[in-house]
């Protein structure tokens, strides 16, 4: 198998990476229509598995699981996570011959062996999904041509899928339908019906391409969404220890806090989390942002840049062929630090505390937000799926690091994802340790505010105008207007 995005004429790879198109509610008005009725298999019960099952039986369809036979006579997890929430399971050979929709959820790195697998089992004419497009995008796996082949990639983990669902709300979504294998013009009706399912169309759907959402998705996740968070989560807490701030406390701001802060990003962008400081605050997070983007710019444009040419990916399947020894020994060596060994203290801190003890997380967010966006937007991806890709999915992340810190954002994240986070993170903390070492002690761990509120008026001006002028605000504003049903969780 060859890369499929590198066997795209340049005028083809720039057509399927600018396909992004912001869907009206009104196209999801058939509801669930085209698949009730039918057969629902889902291969694997993971964290998407079982969440987007639960959801898409909640909304009244048949779905069941299908599991490899050692999993199901080993009791393995996936298959304690589907009986005990009462789904029907069976082998390969018992399920897939009858499903109508066959759900790929497993891992990235399974999908070659898993379709290889199953596709001579489906009938003609079935239809097989995914969440991520890896395999077709960068393996260029070839399905046949009697299926049809879509994607429907809501663009947050699993947990979050069914939370933000019982919320009453959803995560954005994109949908695609793979050119290669739409034979009977069904994929697009699938995948909405799908999206409803699931709740996406609640909160925004994305009418994409296969390789627009691999593209950005690799590149969101490894830098803002998960690399950043990693990277900014290790040093701000030893910085706040090493300068005499409570080891508890500082645990607990940082486990809490990008949760917090980037709570604000969600309901208004950039220019709402900024507002939640104060003027001099606001001017000082400003500063080491733009300072923090100047540093980090090229190591952004290198991640982008290897994932576009296909070297990111070779490099993970070369690990993945080598049993994974890269990505366990950063797991391991993640586990052991400070900040996760570190128990948060049973102190209280206030949300507005968040911000004000919290300037150098703030001004991370912001920088790495925005430098995803302006990677992803250079190489030809549209400013919607950058969106989702960087600022709207960050706070969905950083509810998971609020759980079981970095260990639980790691381990519901995608195995890509998961290699991407750890890469990234192992070149971005020798870069910015010295800054943030050097930052002032009341960046981060104690409160900015000094007694005095004064600031600049042209100065404070031209810092509103900047923050507010960026592309990714421009955009936020417009796709924020239809998440109007969302939940607070902060």
């Amino acid at each position: 198998m060859a890369n499929y995005f590198n066997t795209l004429s340049l005028r083809d790879k720039l057509d399927q990476l600018g396909r992004c198109r912001f869907m009206d509610s009104s196209e999801f008005s058939e509801g669930v229509a085209a698949l009730k009725g039918k057969k629902i298999v889902v291969i694997g019960c993971g964290a998407q598995g079982l969440n987007q099952g639960l959801n898409m039986r909640d909304s009244g369809l048949d779905v069941s699981y299908t599991l490899r036979a050692a999993a199901i006579a080993e009791k393995r997890q996936s298959f304690i996570n589907a009986t005990e929430n009462k789904f029907k399971v069976g082998t390969y050979e018992e399920m897939i011959p009858t499903a109508d929709l066959l759900i790929n959820l497993t891992p990235d790195k399974q999908h070659t062996a898993v379709v290889s697998a199953v596709m001579p089992l489906m009938k003609k004419g079935a239809t097989l999904s995914y969440s991520h497009g890896f395999n077709i995008v960068e393996e260029g796996m070839q399905i046949r041509k009697d299926i049809t082949v879509i994607m429907v990639a809501p663009k947050s983990p699993g947990s979050e899928v069914r939370e933000e669902y019982k919320r009453g709300f959803g995560v954005p979504t994109l949908i695609a339908v793979h050119p290669e294998n739409d034979p009977e013009g069904k994929g697009w009706d699938y995948a909405k019906a799908y999206a409803v399912a699931t709740g996406g169309h609640t909160a925004g759907v994305l009418e994409s391409s296969f390789v627009a959402e691999v593209k950005s998705d690799l590149m969101g996740e490894q830098t803002i969404l998960c690399g950043l968070l990693q990277t900014g989560s290790i040093l701000c807490f030893d910085k706040m220890v090493a300068e005499g701030v409570d080891a508890g406390y500082a645990s607990k701001l940082i486990q809490y806090g990008w949760e917090t802060i980037t709570e604000a990003l969600k309901y208004g962008g950039i220019t709402n989390m900024m507002d939640r400081l104060n003027n001099p605050a606001k001017i000082a997070a400003f500063n080491a942002s733009e300072e923090l983007k100047d540093i980090m710019r090229p190591l952004f444009q290198k991640h982008m840049d290897d994932i576009m040419s296909g070297h990111f990916s070779k490099t993970m399947m070369e690990d993945w062929a080598n049993d994974d020894v890269n990505l366990l020994t950063w797991r391991a060596a993640t586990g052991e630090t400070a900040f996760e060994k570190t128990p948060a203290a049973d102190v209280k801190i206030t949300e507005q505390e968040y911000f004000d003890n919290g300037v150098l997380m703030v001004a991370m967010v912001k920088a790495g937000v925005e430098l995803a966006f302006e990677a992803m937007t250079e190489s030809g991806i549209i400013d919607e799926s950058a969106y989702y890709e960087s600022l709207h999915e960050t706070p969905l992340i950083a509810n998971t690091i609020a759980r079981r810190k970095l260990y639980e954002m790691n381990s519901v994240i995608s195995d890509t994802a998961e290699y991407g986070c750890y890469l990234f993170d192992h070149a971005c903390k020798p870069l910015i340790a010295d800054y943030v070492k050097n930052a002032p002690s009341n960046y981060v761990g104690r409160p900015f505010n000094d007694g005095s509120n004064g600031v600049d008026n042209k100065e404070l001006i031209e810092v509103n105008a900047v923050i507010r002028n960026h592309p990714v605000e421009e955009i936020g504003e417009f796709l924020r207007a239809s998440m109007t049903a969302m939940k607070k969780i902060v």
